[in-house]
Order: C-alpha cells, then sequence, then structure tokens
C-alpha cells in the first residue's frame, strides 16, 4: 500500500506538471503531453481530476488571496488525525478522491470537495471535449460550434474556443480561419490574435495570423477591431480588408478583394505584387512532403503574380526558373531557391 501511495503521488505531481505546462505549451510538449495519456487511462483521469480541481479553487479563490502554504501549516494537525484515524482501520483503504477531499479540507474548502464529487461525471464530460482545434500541414477542417457558429480552419492552423453564457471567445493561435458567426446580440463573438482583438455579433470575416500582423477580411455585416497593444480602434465593412501590424498599427487595405483572400478555400493561391518570401510561406502551409527554402536571396528583391494550386511546387519552381539572377535546384524533399 505504501508503494502504491507513492507512486499515486507521483501521477498526481505529474499530472499537476502537465496542468502547468499545457497553460502556453510548445508542439513538442503538445505532442509529449497527448503520448503520455495514451500511455494509461489513469493518466487522463488524474489530468481531468487535477484540472477539475483548479477549476473549483479558481472559483473560490479568483484573486488568489488565500495563503495556501499557511493554511496547510494550520490544518496539519488535523491531517495527522485522520492519517492516524486511517491506521486503526486498514481494511479501508484511502482512494485518490478522499486524499483530495482532505487537500481541500485543508485549505478550509471542503464544501468545494463535495461539489466535485458529485460534479465529477460532468466535469469529465467537459474536460474531455476539446477546447483547442488544429490543422496540420495540407489539411483543412470545419468546426461547427455549440452556438452554431462555423469555423473553417485552413492549412497549420490552431484555434481555442471558449464559450459563456455571455461570451464567445475565440483566440487563433496560429493560422488561418473564415468564421461564419451565428447571431446573437446578447453574446458578443470575439476572436483574439497576437496583434488584434476583432468584435462581431452576426457576420463573416476571415482572420489570418500572418508573420507581419493580422489580416482581417470582411465578407459580411461589420466588424471592430482594436490593435494590440496600441488599442487603436477601426470598423470594417463588407469588402473590406486591414492589416493589424505588431507595432499596433492599422493599415486599410486600397485595392481589398475578399474573394482573392478566401481562394484558400478552394486550395487556391492568388498573388499580386507578392513577395517571393511572402509566396513561398504560403506554399509551405499547403506541402508536407516537400519544403521550399530560400537561401541567399535579398528579402523584398523579387515581386510574382500569379494564381496556383497549392499543391503545385513544380509551377512555382517552373516560375522561378524563369528568373535570370535565381538557381532552383531540386532535392529529394525540398526545393531550394538561390541567387545566381
Amino acid at each position: 500500500m505504501k508503494l502504491q501511495r507513492q507512486i499515486d503521488q507521483l501521477l498526481a505531481l505529474r499530472a499537476s506538471q502537465w496542468h502547468q505546462i499545457m497553460e502556453n505549451p510548445t508542439e513538442a510538449q503538445r505532442a509529449e503531453f497527448v503520448a503520455w495519456l495514451k500511455q494509461s487511462p489513469l493518466h487522463v483521469q488524474e489530468y481531468l481530476e487535477t484540472t477539475y480541481t483548479d477549476r473549483v479553487l479558481q472559483r473560490i479563490d479568483p484573486q488568489r488571496r488565500q495563503d495556501i502554504d499557511l493554511l496547510l501549516a494550520q490544518a496539519a494537525p488535523k491531517v495527522a488525525q485522520l492519517q492516524s484515524a486511517r491506521v486503526l482501520s486498514p481494511a479501508l483503504p484511502e482512494s485518490k478522491h478522499r486524499q483530495r477531499r482532505r487537500w481541500l479540507g485543508a485549505v478550509g474548502i471542503a464544501a468545494s470537495a463535495l461539489l466535485c464529487a458529485l460534479a465529477l461525471p460532468l466535469a469529465y464530460r467537459l474536460l474531455v471535449a476539446p477546447p483547442e482545434y488544429t490543422t496540420t500541414i495540407g489539411e483543412q477542417r470545419t468546426v461547427e460550434l455549440a452556438d452554431s457558429s462555423v469555423i473553417t480552419m485552413n492549412a497549420d492552423s490552431r484555434v481555442q474556443v471558449h464559450l459563456s453564457d455571455t461570451h464567445r471567445d475565440i483566440q487563433l493561435l496560429h493560422g488561418e480561419a473564415l468564421f461564419n458567426v451565428a447571431h446573437d446580440p446578447h453574446r458578443p463573438f470575439t476572436v483574439r490574435t497576437h496583434t488584434a482583438i476583432v468584435r462581431a455579433v452576426g457576420t463573416q470575416f476571415n482572420v489570418y495570423e500572418r508573420p507581419n500582423g493580422t489580416l482581417v477580411s470582411v465578407l459580411e455585416g461589420k466588424v471592430a477591431i482594436t490593435s494590440q497593444p496600441r488599442n487603436n480602434t477601426e470598423n470594417l465593412t463588407a469588402n473590406q480588408e486591414a492589416l493589424i501590424k505588431p507595432n499596433g498599427m492599422i493599415l486599410l487595405m486600397s485595392k481589398a478583394d475578399v474573394t482573392k483572400t478566401i481562394a484558400w478555400r478552394e486550395r487556391r493561391l492568388i498573388f499580386e505584387d507578392a513577395l517571393l518570401e511572402d509566396m513561398v510561406y504560403e506554399f509551405n502551409r499547403y506541402n508536407r512532403t516537400t519544403h521550399v527554402r530560400i537561401d541567399g536571396v535579398p528579402p523584398g528583391s523579387h515581386h510574382f503574380n500569379g494564381i496556383f494550386d497549392a499543391g503545385d511546387l513544380e509551377s512555382l519552381a517552373d516560375l522561378l526558373s524563369k528568373e535570370p539572377d535565381l538557381i532552383v535546384e531540386k532535392r529529394d524533399g525540398e526545393i531550394v531557391i538561390r541567387k545566381r
């Protein structure tokens, strides 16, 4: 039994570590976490219990005003009594649920432990449903939310979804997505990126988190944009686009054509006076077997026009090979563009 308790404690500690890591994980950590969950159903159970307990504690003390270490120290004699009483009844093994309840009681919230036990089945259902959706290189995906809004995700993208009775908050962590928002004036629909906050009630718009900022394109309705960190604001209506720069500036696109912007839904790439490095970035989002790399070509030195199939790297290579100052080298799994 002592060995089992040690194993349970180590498992609980590991689950707690993963809970902290998954607040802002890297792609490698995310893959390692999934592998850890697949090792055993106990890993899934412990992680769910840890996550739900943290949510309960946040509701009780959201400002973190209580000194947990002090409360535990004050409760130590009571914990010792429980342990002593348990020795008198060795036939009643202590479950992890009792351990968790006693810990909650040690910080003065035994009532919340009862809530946790009663609501655990519901917590499992809520926590199992993934709050995050991803697409890999070359993959596109459509997700219908509980409010009937629809998110169409482009390749190599990641979003987190938070729905409540008062808000619909989406975080576009990476990539591009088209949002078709179900009308609900009592629950604003917000999309957040690293450089912008986009607010809408009922509309359709595209958000692309790019290396040079966030591109917002409105197909229907109207959205309000707030830039980060400057807090500049701008309203966009149908057929308007704006680029929110990393420094917080909002640039309205004078030649906006949102139909070209969302051509990615048909896996088409449309370039007008596009930089070579931007074209390579786009093609690499759709092709997982062959990677395009620029070697020694000065940024901003080449611009191109054209319409391409997103998976047709041969067309890109043919176009670039006609440039007198460029060399295109094809290798296994790679196309290298060099300065002649």
